[in-house]
């Protein structure tokens, strides 16, 4: 008794919190990322008793905003809002869970495919692009509506090639390290916080055609929510290193400093 009351008591703080955010908005200014955050510490999210209390707050948070003129709109965002809770709550085994071996010019449409997938932020961490078939599908989201962020490393980024400053002067935002000595050498990349890839491969024409690479990708809450933390923490640690644009150049541009250990072409 004193464990299901322990589980009522922290799940009831969690529905006033929600119910708190949702009322002090109008339901059509709900920030939906914040609102997707808020469902990766709800208690108990994949029993059922805990997702019906949580569709009964938001009903209720609802009933208390309706009027006469606004109950369609507000019925209409709401669908949305109990959509995004039922994607969240499902099951925890995993329902995208694939490996991707290279070299292997079909893993790479693969892997261009899935970025395609993105329908609304595409968070991309890489030690190098060079690829001009996935630079393109990175800038079709972009060109989409999709937000972008990328992170990459500084000395990579002006290395021949390279297609992250042109991708900079078409509007992606995109950061870099700034380090004499050391290097950004992750490789991953978060899907509308729902789809996680991450492994060896760099994302150039080198490592699809010739290196021994791999790709693991997996919907897994648990690796998606640590992944989204380090790009945040990285995305915060670079805020002072935005690749620059020269305007009146069809590519970026970004005032790099010299690292003492180069990168080997091999990566």
């Amino acid at each position: 008794l004193n464990q299901m009351e322990h589980k009522n008591e922290k799940l009831d703080l969690f529905c006033s919190a929600l119910k708190e955010y949702v009322s002090g908005e109008e339901f059509g200014d709900v920030d939906q990322e914040k609102y997707e955050e808020m469902f990766e510490h709800v208690p108990y999210k994949n029993r059922q008793w805990a997702g019906d209390a949580i569709l009964d707050t938001l009903f209720e948070a609802a009933g208390e905003k309706m009027t006469d003129d606004g109950d369609k709109e507000i019925l209409e965002k709401l669908k949305g809002l109990v959509k995004t809770y039922e994607h969240e709550a499902k099951d925890p085994a995993s329902s995208v869970q694939e490996t991707l071996f290279f070299p292997s010019e079909d893993n790479v449409q693969t892997l261009c495919e899935y970025i395609m997938t993105a329908k609304r932020n595409l968070r991309i961490c890489v030690f190098t692009l060079t690829n001009n078939d996935i630079a393109r599908a990175v800038l079709n989201r972009h060109n989409e509506g999709v937000k972008v962020q990328m992170i990459s490393d500084d000395e990579c980024a002006k290395a021949k090639g390279s297609d992250i400053e042109y991708l900079a002067s078409k509007g992606i935002d995109i950061r870099t390290d700034n380090s004499e000595r050391n290097h950004m050498h992750n490789k991953f990349c978060i899907i509308d916080n729902d789809v996680l890839l991450t492994g060896s491969f760099n994302w150039t024409v080198q490592a699809g055609k010739g290196n021994q690479e791999n790709i693991l990708i997996t919907d897994q809450p648990f690796y998606i929510h640590e992944y989204k933390e380090e790009f945040k923490r990285l995305w915060a640690e670079f805020s002072d290193n935005e690749v620059e644009v020269d305007q009146h150049r069809s590519r970026g541009k970004k005032r790099y400093s010299r690292k003492k250990a180069k990168w080997n072409n091999h990566n």
